[in-house]
C-alpha cells in the first residue's frame, strides 16, 4: 500500500475489527434493509440526490479488516449515479443517505452486497458483510 494509503487502511480494519467485535452498535444508523451507517463527518453539502451523478471515494474491507478494493490507491474517485443499480445494493443505499462532503463508514450485509456468492476473484468469500469507509464529493 502506498503511504498515502496507510492511515486510511488502518483506521477502516479498526473500525471494522471494533463493529466485529460489537463495539459499536450504540454508535450505528440501522437501516430497515439491514444497512448500518456510521457517519464520521456530516458532510456540509446538500443530501444526495437520487439520479445524481457522485463521486465516492471508498476503501473496502471483510468485517475482520481484510481489505478487498479501494480508490484511495488509484487516486481517483468512483463516479457513478446514486441509487442507480450500477453499485452493490447497499453502497447504493447508503449514499442517499448522505450528504455531499460526508465521510461514512457503511456496514453491508451479504443481502445487499453479493450475497452467496464470492466476488473480486475470491477475495471476498461468499456471504460476507463488507465494511467501507467513504468520502462523498
Amino acid at each position: 500500500l502506498e503511504a498515502a494509503v496507510q492511515p486510511i487502511a488502518k483506521k477502516v480494519q479498526s473500525k471494522a475489527k471494533s463493529y466485529g467485535a460489537g463495539l459499536l452498535n450504540a454508535e450505528l444508523n440501522a437501516k430497515p434493509s439491514g444497512l448500518k451507517i456510521l457517519v464520521e463527518t456530516e458532510g456540509a453539502g446538500p443530501l444526495v440526490k437520487e439520479g445524481e451523478v457522485v463521486q465516492v471515494h471508498y476503501y473496502g474491507c471483510l468485517k475482520d479488516g481484510t481489505p478487498f478494493d479501494n480508490s484511495f490507491i488509484r487516486r481517483k474517485p468512483l463516479q457513478f449515479p446514486a441509487g442507480g443499480g450500477q453499485m452493490i445494493p447497499g453502497f447504493d443505499e447508503a449514499v442517499l443517505y448522505l450528504n455531499h462532503g460526508a465521510r461514512a463508514y457503511l456496514f453491508i450485509p451479504p443481502s445487499l452486497a453479493y450475497g452467496d456468492q464470492e466476488a473480486s476473484g475470491g477475495l471476498i468469500p461468499a456471504n460476507s458483510e463488507l465494511v467501507f469507509y467513504i468520502e462523498i464529493f
